[in-house]
């Protein structure tokens, strides 16, 4: 333990004399916390948004609120009030919009993942739900060409390369310095002794990692006593990371070629893993399992919902009211504003069965893609960071699922009152505002 130490100590005063560590150290510090105020930015934005789209619900339902208790003796008044109590609405823009924002978790900042792609809110109304949720973009090109530049880019991408900078001349700097055969001569093994300098730098890289997610959690505001659990998670991932690529440049150091060739063979390895072996896989993913065609799907929708717009009103209550049997009433087959409704029942019926055959699909994708997922490092620590930080794709389809929840309660309220001629209560508005 003590020749350990000695050479730890001995190792530790040669290498920090040496300007190139200090320079490698604050390079990547800096890429570092640059990333995380990058992740805070974006992070910000988004709750910005959310912020703006629910004080503007707020705000319009406040405005319901007063309508609801107008005097529609008044001929101006009379508008106001029936938007505000009628559950088909009034006018052009004939319904409320709700929006249900999926809010922040707490190190979403720290590894960005696919919330820069998805929605982070939804607005809709009672109608159909399909058509409003698929109306956006799914992605932004540019982000899905060059991704962010966050605390996890820096982990993912950056500490390889500092790791392949501070191994690859282990061996050869004694060899090219003239102090191998001195070293050989010792009473410690060459190995013990290479050993000891490579267990230095990991801990050099360890002690960085540590000291970087520790600034992000503190500048993103995140508190490492109440998310104790998600900061060791992120530590462990991160350690075995490093630890891998630790091994790997282990590996050719063993060859016991020069430092040139050394530092080659390890950005040779760093191009294969990092960029190489994913795009290589997506290939493979994408020939035996293609990505479904979203355009494709919402075109079908678009096509159904022609379909039903054509259709006979007896045709739509024919397949609705078997269905919702408590909205069947005796001579329904004309009414117009019934008819509409249950036709957007229908179309979100069918858009639920296309959107599980999609869900199917991308599932087998992503089957298969975990499958060879081993031999892209670099991708798959991404996506364990993204898990832990509740912003991969998966997070997305649960807040999905939220969304849905929270139509189908809505449209139970409004058809209730639709299909038996009723209007909005005062207190039904009340109870309504309590949801948003």
């Amino acid at each position: 333990m003590k020749p350990l130490l000695h050479i730890l100590s001995f190792e530790w005063k040669n290498l920090w004399r040496s300007n190139v560590l200090k320079i490698l150290l604050l390079v990547v510090l800096g890429a570092g916390i640059y990333g995380i105020f990058f992740g805070k930015f974006e992070i910000d934005k988004q709750e910005t948004r959310i912020s703006q789209v629910q004080q503007y619900e707020r705000h319009q339902f406040d405005s319901l609120l007063i309508w609801a208790r107008l005097d529609t003796s008044i001929l101006i008044n009379k508008e106001k009030y029936q938007k505000a109590v009628s559950p088909t609405g009034v006018g052009w823009n004939k319904h409320f919009t709700y929006y249900l924002a999926h809010e922040a978790p707490p190190a979403a900042g720290l590894c960005l993942g696919q919330r820069d792609l998805f929605p982070v809110y939804y607005g809709f109304n009672v109608t159909d739900l399909a058509r409003q949720v698929n109306a956006g973009e799914l992605a932004n090109p540019m982000k899905l060409l060059t991704g962010n530049f966050d605390l996890s880019y820096v982990f993912v991408f950056l500490f390889p390369l500092l790791v392949i900078a501070l191994f690859y001349n282990l061996y050869a700097a004694e060899k090219e310095g003239g102090t191998l055969l001195l070293l050989q001569s010792q009473s410690i093994s060459l190995r013990m002794i290479l050993f000891s300098k490579g267990l230095l730098r990991l801990l050099i890289i360890w002690s960085l990692a540590t000291v970087l997610l520790l600034l992000g959690f503190v500048i993103q505001g995140i508190s490492v006593f109440e998310h104790g659990y998600l900061f060791f998670r992120w530590l462990l991932i991160i350690y075995g990371y490093c630890l891998l690529w630790t091994l790997l440049m282990g590996m050719i150091v063993r060859l016991r070629k020069s430092g040139a060739l050394s530092a080659m063979l390890g950005l040779g390895v760093w191009l294969v893993l990092t960029l190489i072996t994913p795009a290589l896989l997506n290939l493979f993913v994408m020939a035996n399992e293609p990505l479904p065609n979203r355009a494709e799907m919402i075109h079908t929708l678009r096509s159904l919902n022609d379909k039903n717009w054509g259709s006979p009103k007896s045709f739509v209550f024919d397949k609705f009211y078997p269905e919702n049997p408590q909205y069947f009433k005796k001579g329904d087959t004309t009414d117009f504003n019934k008819w509409y409704y249950a036709s957007f029942t229908l179309l979100d019926k069918e858009s639920d069965a296309l959107n599980a055959q999609f869900e199917e699909q991308v599932g087998r994708r992503n089957a298969l893609l975990e499958k060879w997922e081993w031999l892209a490092p670099a991708a798959m620590m991404h996506e364990r960071l993204s898990q832990l930080s509740e912003t991969s794709r998966q997070s997305h389809l649960e807040f999905v699922k939220k969304v849905h929840t929270y139509h189908q309660e809505l449209k139970d309220l409004y058809y209730a009152r639709i299909f038996e001629g009723e209007q909005f209560s005062y207190q039904d508005l009340q109870k309504l505002e309590e949801q948003l």
